[in-house]
């Protein structure tokens, strides 16, 4: 039913464009929330379900999991099941209808793709003050399905959660075992097989690329294991 509504309710907005006569000068993205949602409450009551608008329930991290089958993890996290989702973008004139693409992109991206098409600059002050650069790429060039130079590194955090990737190489902060694992997520995507005992150089080069940005940007640095109180 949510997802019926909601195509409903985007089909008459695009109507509405087209009926309008705006179509041709408007770029429209769609993409959904990253990852289900496993957030619970500690008196959450087994009868009530999900789903209905008079509550907020969500289903917990066992089905948030198998909700992003065969992804790991889930919404707040930044495994694949928590920041991988789709993009659809209609732009009639501009993109062809039908096409695919595997290019890696993130939402940091928008706003330059934005300010591309628009014509329009980025400043680099406000009231005196510098401003942090843009981190993102425009997407332009792959929405007219022709390819760009992406990103050297991306990083994440988010609520303890860190991650840096490198072409396939993808580095992770498992924050429940506090500490980094490395996966090659162009052969697995599933991020199963920790490869970081195998690529300690691989890891430092990452970690020093997620370092950089976290101090670029003003991110926290990973949390380690709590410390034991000395006995006196």
């Amino acid at each position: 039913a949510m997802v019926d509504s909601m195509d409903q309710g985007i089909g008459r907005i695009l109507k509405a464009l087209d009926d309008s006569g705006v179509a041709d000068d408007t770029l429209v993205l769609f993409l959904s929330d990253n990852g289900g949602c496993s957030e619970q409450f500690p008196d959450d009551k087994p009868s009530v379900q999900p789903g209905p608008k008079e509550n907020y329930t969500a289903c917990g991290p066992a089905w948030a999991w198998a909700q992003n089958t065969p992804f790991r993890r889930y919404k707040a996290w930044t495994q694949e099941g928590g920041i991988s989702t789709p993009l659809v973008a209609r732009w009639p004139g501009k993109i062809k209808a039908g096409g695919l693409t595997n290019e890696v992109g993130h939402i940091i991206d928008f706003l330059p793709t934005f300010l591309e098409i628009a014509g329009a600059g980025y400043p680099d002050k406000q009231n005196g003050k510098s401003i942090i650069p843009l981190e993102g790429i425009s997407l332009l060039p792959v929405l007219k399905g022709g390819t760009r130079k992406g990103h050297e590194v991306l990083c994440w955090y988010w609520g303890g959660s860190h991650a840096a990737r490198q072409g396939p190489w993808k580095l992770v902060w498992e924050k429940t075992e506090k500490r980094w694992a490395l996966y090659h997520i162009g052969e697995d995507r599933t991020e199963t097989n920790d490869l970081s005992a195998k690529h300690p150089e691989k890891v430092a080069e990452l970690k020093k690329a997620y370092e950089e940005w976290r101090q670029r940007t003003g991110a926290p640095a990973p949390k380690g294991p709590r410390k034991k109180a000395a006995k006196k």
